[in-house]
C-alpha cells in the first residue's frame, strides 16, 4: 500500500501543506535540539489518550498513525516517512493525542520533547512555519473524518446533546453524531452498550469510556480537553474569557513573555465563534467565520505558551490589590494582573416559558450546526445587528424561508450596509418591521409561536419550530459581584471614567482599560462604551497588554 493511498482527507488542495517534507539541511539543524532514535518494527512512538507525546522527524524508515475501528482493531490511515515530521496542534497543548503512532520497520527518528519542540520553533522561523500549517491542516482532516473514534448518540432537539455537541466542535475535537430520528447506527449502540432512551445522551470515548447522560465537564474530562492552571505559581496574566478580545490580549501577553493562563468557561471564540461567516475583518477579504478565527488564535496563543485552561467558569475574584486570587469551579490561581474579557450574551425575550424551549427550538448561534437541525424549514430570526443579519444570510442557504423580525423600521442604525444589501436582494429573507415575538408554544420542542405588529397590535400566528435570538447585548459581569466599578447596565467601567470616582484609590490615573481596581482590565463587549465589533474587541486586547507591562514595571 503506498503512502498516498492511505492518507485522510485533508481541504481540497492542502494536501501537499499536510504532509510537508523538510529540506536535508533543515533536519540537520533540527536535529541539534532532539535526540536521534532508532526503533524496532512496531515499536510504540505515542499513544491515542496519552498527554504530551513528542514531536518526530522521520530520518529513515516510516512512523505509521492509526486509529481503532469499532471493533478495536487498529486502522493505519497514513504514514510518515523520510524527512517528514508527526503530529498535529495537540503538540502546541496538553491535551490527550487523538490517535496512535507505531513504526513500520526498523526506523530512525530525532524525538522532541515540548521544551524542545518549542526551542525548535522559535529558534528556527522556516521550519516553523512548515511544521504550524501542516498541524492545523491535520486537524481539519481528523475533524472532516471524525477520526479519534468518539461517538455522541441522542435526540435531535434534546439541549444537552446540543451543548455537548457544541462544546465538542468549539474545541476543535472530532466526535460522530449519531441522531435516534434518523441514523439506524442509534439503536444498535444503544443496545451494545445496555442504554435506554432516558440514559441519553451516550457519549463514548475512544471505545473506551461509555457515559450515559453526561454533564458537560465529565465530556471535558473524558475526552482529555481539561487543562488545569498550575496552582503552585503566580501568573503574570490572566485572562477571563476567550473571546477575540480575550484571545488577542493572550496571543500579545504571551508571545511577550508574560505567563500567562486564559480561563474560558465553554470554548474559545465568544460571541464572534455563532458568526457563519465574518466578511468585514481586515485582511480576509473572502470572510471568515467565528470557529475559524477563534481556532486559529488559540493556537497562536498556546504556541507562545499560554495555558487554555476549561472549561473554568470563574466563581470571584478576591483581593483589592494585586495579586489577585481568581476562584473558579474545582480551584483557583493567583495572578499580578487580569484582563476581563467575558463578552456580553444575548438578550432574551422575557416570555414565561422560554427557558423551556433552549436548544429545544430557540438557538442563540448560526453555525452549520444550527443549520442541520433546521434544514428545508421555515425559521425566524429575531435581532437588528451585525450577527443577525449574518445568520439570516447564511441561513437562507439552508432552509426553506427566513422571517427576520425588527422592533423597529429599519436596519440601517445597527447593521452593516453590505448586510443590508444581501438582505433586501434575497428572495429567501422576508424583514418584518415594527414586529415582536410574544408566544411561544409546543411540547417537548416549539412548534408554534405568535408575533405582533408593535403599530397596529395584530398578531400572527406562525406554525415554525425554530426561532434564532440575536437581539442586544447584556454583559457577562455578574460573577464580579460589584468588585470593579460598572454603569447602570452592568458594564464595566475603565480608563477616564474611573479617574475622578471614588472607588479608584490610587495616586497614580488609571490606565486606558484599567478598571477601578489597580492591574485589573477590561476589553472587548463586556466593557462599557466599547464599539461591538470583532476586530474592536481584537484591537483592545491587543493594545491594552501594553498598559498590562506598564502597571506590572510600576508594581515590582
Amino acid at each position: 500500500m503506498t503512502q498516498d493511498s492511505i492518507r485522510p482527507a485533508v481541504p481540497q488542495g492542502k494536501d501537499h501543506q499536510a504532509f510537508p517534507m523538510l529540506t536535508e539541511e533543515q533536519v540537520e539543524r533540527a536535529r541539534a535540539h532532539g535526540s536521534t532514535v532508532t526503533l524496532s518494527d512496531e515499536a510504540s512512538v505515542f499513544e491515542r489518550g496519552q498527554r504530551e507525546a513528542d514531536f518526530c522527524i522521520v530520518v529513515s524508515g516510516c512512523i505509521e498513525i492509526f486509529d481503532y475501528d469499532c471493533d478495536g482493531e487498529p486502522e493505519v490511515f497514513t504514514r510518515h516517512c523520510d524527512r517528514q515530521f508527526t503530529g498535529e496542534i495537540d503538540l502546541f497543548n496538553n491535551r490527550k493525542v487523538l490517535v496512535g503512532g507505531r513504526a513500520s520497520g526498523q526506523t530512525e527518528i530525532i524525538r522532541f520533547g515540548r521544551k524542545a519542540f518549542r526551542d525548535l520553533l522559535a529558534a528556527h522561523p522556516d521550519i516553523g512555519e512548515i511544521v504550524t500549517r501542516a498541524l492545523i491542516v491535520r486537524r481539519l482532516g481528523i475533524l472532516e473524518q471524525n477520526l479519534g473514534g468518539s461517538y455522541l448518540v441522542g435526540k435531535k432537539h434534546d439541549p444537552l446533546m446540543f451543548q455537548i455537541q457544541r462544546f465538542l466542535q468549539g474545541n476543535g475535537y472530532p466526535v460522530r453524531v449519531i441522531r435516534m430520528e434518523d441514523d439506524p447506527m442509534a439503536p444498535r449502540l444503544m443496545e451494545r452498550h445496555e442504554v435506554e432512551e432516558n440514559d441519553l445522551p451516550l457519549f463514548l470515548c475512544h471505545g473506551e469510556d461509555v457515559l450515559k447522560r453526561p454533564s458537560v465537564i465529565e465530556v471535558a474530562e473524558t475526552t482529555g480537553l481539561v487543562e488545569w492552571p498550575q496552582s503552585d505559581t503566580t501568573y503574570d496574566l490572566a485572562v477571563i474569557g476567550g473571546g477575540p478580545g480575550g484571545m488577542a490580549a493572550a496571543v500579545y501577553g504571551a508571545s511577550e513573555g508574560l505567563k500567562t493562563v486564559i480561563l474560558e468557561r465553554q470554548a474559545p471564540g465568544g460571541q464572534a465563534s455563532t458568526s457563519s461567516k465574518i466578511e468585514n475583518y481586515l485582511g480576509f477579504p473572502n470572510g471568515l467565520s467565528g470557529q475559524e478565527l477563534a481556532g486559529r488564535a488559540q493556537i497562536q496563543a498556546q504556541k507562545f505558551g499560554a495555558t487554555l485552561a476549561l472549561p473554568m467558569s470563574v466563581q470571584k475574584i478576591e483581593g483589592e490589590s494585586p495579586p489577585y486570587t481568581i476562584h473558579f469551579d474545582g480551584g483557583s490561581v493567583v495572578t499580578r494582573s487580569i484582563v476581563l474579557a467575558t463578552g456580553a450574551t444575548y438578550r432574551k425575550l422575557d416570555l414565561s416559558n422560554e427557558a423551556r424551549y433552549e436548544g429545544g427550538g430557540i438557538q442563540y448561534a448560526a453555525t452549520a450546526m444550527e443549520a442541520g437541525l433546521c434544514n428545508d424549514e421555515e425559521i425566524v430570526v429575531v435581532g437588528g445587528g451585525n450577527s443577525a443579519g449574518q445568520a439570516a444570510v447564511y441561513l437562507s442557504k439552508h432552509t426553506q424561508h427566513v422571517h427576520m423580525l425588527i422592533r423597529g423600521d429599519n436596519l440601517a442604525a445597527s447593521m452593516s450596509d453590505y448586510l443590508i444589501q444581501r438582505i433586501d436582494a434575497s428572495h429567501q429573507i422576508t424583514l418584518h418591521r415594527n414586529t415582536e415575538v410574544v408566544a411561544l408554544s409546543g411540547d417537548p420542542t416549539l412548534e408554534k409561536m405568535t408575533w405582533r405588529s408593535r403599530k397596529t397590535g395584530e398578531e400572527s400566528d406562525q406554525c415554525i419550530k425554530h426561532l434564532f435570538l440575536m437581539i442586544g447585548a447584556v454583559p457577562n459581569s455578574a460573577f464580579l459581584n460589584g468588585l470593579v466599578m460598572t454603569d447602570s447596565k452592568g458594564f464595566i467601567c475603565t480608563g477616564n471614567e474611573v479617574a475622578g470616582a471614588e472607588a479608584w484609590k490610587q495616586e497614580r490615573l488609571p490606565q486606558p482599560f484599567e478598571t477601578s481596581l489597580p492591574n485589573i482590565f477590561a476589553v472587548g463587549d463586556v466593557r462599557a462604551n466599547s464599539v461591538k465589533r470583532v476586530a474592536s474587541a481584537v484591537g483592545e486586547g491587543s493594545i491594552c497588554i501594553q498598559f498590562v507591562h506598564r502597571v506590572l514595571r510600576q508594581s515590582v
